[in-house]
């Protein structure tokens, strides 16, 4: 099924009244979590470009390595994998057309453009980090749990 269906019915049952609120934030959630993998493609685009022009002895392929690394990972659907396919190209083509060469202002770029995607990675990654430290917690022999008796 493709997204755009799956998005056409769910807004359907929406209207209808079929899908609870909890199911709407879960796709809101989905809509989101698209649109922070867009922007960390996009970033990993401009990051090769810029990269290989300020770095090319250390850092040649290391991003779109990291790009690919993501497509295995994400597994996504065709749609989804085309978008960011698409992201990751224009990124790389509008940091090579505003920085053709390594300067200043394309190394304070990069490093610009490098803490924005630590804060989406870190939004991508909430719920596992929450999970694991719920699961640190409800582990830990240092906790007290009440009995249920």
């Amino acid at each position: 099924m493709t997204v755009r269906r799956l998005i056409a019915v769910l807004i359907a049952s929406l209207a209808t009244g079929l899908i609870s609120v909890a199911a709407a934030q879960d796709l809101e959630t989905y809509q989101q979590r698209q649109r922070d993998l867009t922007a960390l493609a996009t970033l990993f685009g401009e990051m090769h470009h810029l990269r290989r022009t300020c770095e090319p002895q250390f850092e040649a392929d290391v991003w779109r390595e990291r790009m690919q690394k993501l497509l295995e990972l994400e597994e996504p659907q065709d749609a989804e994998r085309e978008a960011l396919v698409q992201g990751f190209n224009q990124g790389y083509r509008d940091a090579q057309r505003r920085y053709p060469g390594c300067d200043r202002r394309a190394r304070d770029y990069a490093a610009s453009r490098a803490a924005q995607g630590d804060v989406i990675v870190a939004r991508l990654t909430q719920a596992l980090r929450q999970e694991q430290e719920d699961d640190a917690f409800a582990n830990s022999p240092y906790v007290i749990t009440p009995t249920t008796d």
